[in-house]
């Protein structure tokens, strides 16, 4: 199934932003598990991110497919209402992963912004299919009020996630941005849901420009959507962003804390 947690923060100019981590395991349920997998999708063009959690080939595979339709404009005039652009979406993900024969259920959660006012706002939908065949049901997610704050958890492991931030929370730092991350990898390490596994991966959602994705720095060594670089290898990277188990910004190449970064203190 997995597990997706989503957070908003809000920086002291009052920009806001979207953020979505998830987990990288695919699994058959019988013990079988590959952690290379992706979950989390996003437009290099325009403010839209997507992640799933449930059976796994019909939304990777649905999900690859629309963002590459949405990048190429291939979808018709682009509609700034995010209502009407996620109708059409889900028209879209109703004639793909509606019709595939699946043998679980299907959570897709999609995250755009709101461009038409001079403050844009952020929005967050689930749309959740059954295992049977069929149109799937869309509801709208409240993205909270002005400060940051967390949005959700979902999937098989939102449960074990829960109990873990419940408890970080209550800690000095607990209600900050970060604290959210540290959950995350507490909930990865405890492993008490099977299938949650792997490296995290993160894709943020800021008050302008498109998505972009986060690097992660994990028990020593980086990926991004699940997959394992070579730190040799990452001396042109693109990713601007990487972050290790503290949420601190760090160097892809080496995973030390970057020279101006601030350096985070977790509570005991």
């Amino acid at each position: 199934m997995t597990t997706v947690v989503c957070w908003k923060s809000v920086d002291g100019g009052r920009r806001e932003t979207l953020h979505l981590c998830a987990d990288s395991r695919f699994g058959d349920g019988a013990g079988k598990n590959w952690d290379c997998g992706r979950k989390l999708f996003f437009s290099r063009v325009f403010p839209d991110v997507f992640g799933f959690v449930g059976e796994a080939l019909p939304p990777q595979t649905a999900l690859g497919q629309l963002v590459e339709n949405i990048d190429s404009s291939s979808l018709g005039t682009r509609l700034p209402d995010p209502c009407q652009r996620m109708a059409k979406y889900k028209s879209y993900l109703d004639a793909t992963i509606g019709t595939f024969p699946k043998t679980r259920s299907v959570q897709i959660l999609f995250a755009t912004r709101d461009d038409r006012a001079s403050s844009p706002s952020l929005h967050l939908w689930s749309i959740m299919f059954s295992s049977a065949t069929g149109p799937g049901e869309s509801q709208k997610i409240s993205t909270g009020g002005s400060k940051t704050e967390f949005i959700g958890a979902f999937g098989s492991g939102e449960p074990n996630f829960m109990k873990i931030y419940s408890d970080i929370r209550s800690k000095p730092q607990g209600t900050a941005s970060r604290a959210v991350y540290w959950a995350f990898v507490d909930h990865l390490a405890a492993g008490a849901d099977r299938y949650t596994g792997g490296s995290p991966q993160i894709v943020r959602l800021g008050s302008a420009g498109a998505a972009f994705p986060v690097g992660i720095s994990h028990n020593g060594k980086r990926y991004l959507f699940g997959f394992e670089l070579d730190a040799t290898q990452l001396e042109e990277t693109k990713i601007e962003e990487w972050h290790d188990e503290l949420y601190q910004f760090v160097n892809p190449v080496s995973g030390k804390l970057r020279s101006n970064a601030q350096r985070i203190a977790r509570p005991k």
